[in-house]
């Protein structure tokens, strides 16, 4: 079914200029037209691997197909975009010459269709069918950051221009701080941008304790992109985004504040909160009612990005664990040129909610949908816009 429908956009920003921050004023208006349709992926007689909404997946760089990784079980789905069928899987070993270990917490898909297994200390390529062909060693070159576990590799970035450069979004744990590593392959060296934008984030962050010890916590999450030489970063708790340019080697940070969207997320949480009691379900049920920026898209087809940012609803009910289970959402989406100067910003009335797997494909945004236990896309498209 395709629905099609009008959105008013009204939107005027307040903003000011400083330093290497970049900001801008205008007036937003013009109406815009939306089209939906959902697409079912073909999978045969095979079950997919829909658990966590597909939160481990990666695009090819053609975004002719989708690799899933199913890291309980070792298996990686193709999906071909395209066709909207199950490809093939591919059976990994956890163990022996081959293995990608005893944990998976992540992957990148390279321009030759390999997969860049990243973990502590671990950054082995293997091909598609299931063999180790290389070892990136990063854990060695940049000993300091990523040879313990004291730093979370977030995202490896290999550039297809430059071959022999590799840039790394790192986490230290302790602090919350984000850093960039830049690797030259060549001589074995590197240099280290700390991200000091992203420390303001932390008076957002809530830290558990169990009977009065640390447990970990939750808060703020820093998304990235790679796109035409620049990194993309931005966190869900302001409306901004830093911009790392690799060829100039420059910083550049816009940020915004919309009728809509605000400046930041409102709700400022307690600092500590202890894991039993209720207290900390209460508390993340109004972080997830906040405003929440979501990561930026490039659209190479209009040569400008998009972003979707959402408020969680919830009713009364809960799961199992005596969490609150949303029953939808209030979606936003914002437009962007090249350049980061805000188009247009407006509520989307028909979308419901915005899955962690959304991707740019053919002109349109494609959000992943669970229909029943079977692989589905819903496809948004921007006409006249």
């Amino acid at each position: 079914m395709k629905n099609v429908f009008l959105l008013s956009l009204g939107v005027c920003l307040i903003l000011s200029s400083c330093g290497s921050s970049e900001n801008q004023k205008t007036q937003v208006n013009d109406p815009i037209a939306i089209s939906l349709d959902t697409v079912m992926v073909d999978a045969g007689n095979d079950f997919l691997y829909l658990k966590y909404g597909m939160f481990m997946s990666q695009l090819s760089s053609d975004k002719s197909y989708l690799i899933n990784l199913n890291h309980e079980d070792y298996i990686a789905e193709k999906i071909d975009l395209n066709k909207l069928e199950l490809s093939n899987k591919i059976q990994f070993e956890k163990e022996g010459p081959n293995g990608l270990g005893p944990y998976l917490s992540g992957f990148s898909l390279r321009e030759n269709g390999d997969l860049l297994i990243k973990n502590y200390m671990v950054y082995k390529v293997f091909d598609q069918e299931a063999q180790l062909v290389g070892d990136l060693e990063l854990e060695k070159i940049a000993a300091e950051y990523l040879g313990s576990t004291e730093y979370y590799p977030i995202q490896v970035f290999e550039l297809v221009n430059d071959p022999t450069r590799v840039v790394v979004l790192a986490l230290k744990w302790d602090g919350y701080e984000y850093s960039l590593l830049d690797i030259d392959m060549e001589t074995k060296t590197y240099t280290v941008k700390e991200l000091d934008y992203f420390d303001k984030a932390n008076e957002f962050r809530v830290n558990i304790l169990y009977n009065g010890n640390p447990a970990g916590g939750f808060g703020p999450s820093v998304y990235s992109d790679l796109v035409n030489d620049r990194i993309i970063l931005n966190t869900n708790a302001y409306n901004e985004v830093v911009i790392m340019d690799l060829k100039t080697d420059s910083v550049t940070v816009k940020s915004w504040e919309t009728p809509l969207l605000g400046a930041k997320r409102t709700y400022q949480p307690p600092k500590e909160v202890e894991m039993e009691g209720g207290k900390m379900i209460d508390i993340r049920k109004k972080f997830e009612e906040d405003i929440s920026y979501k990561g930026f898209l490039w659209d190479e087809e209009q040569q400008r990005f998009y972003r979707f940012s959402e408020r969680k609803i919830f009713g009364e009910e809960v799961n199992e664990f005596g969490e609150y289970i949303p029953t939808g959402a209030v979606v936003y989406l914002s437009i962007f040129d090249q350049d980061f100067n805000l188009l247009q910003e407006s509520e989307l009335p028909e979308v419901k909610s915005v899955p962690d797997l959304h991707f740019m494909k053919d002109g349109a945004i494609w959000l992943f949908e669970n229909i029943d236990d079977e692989l589905a896309f819903v496809r948004l498209n921007l006409e006249n816009s």
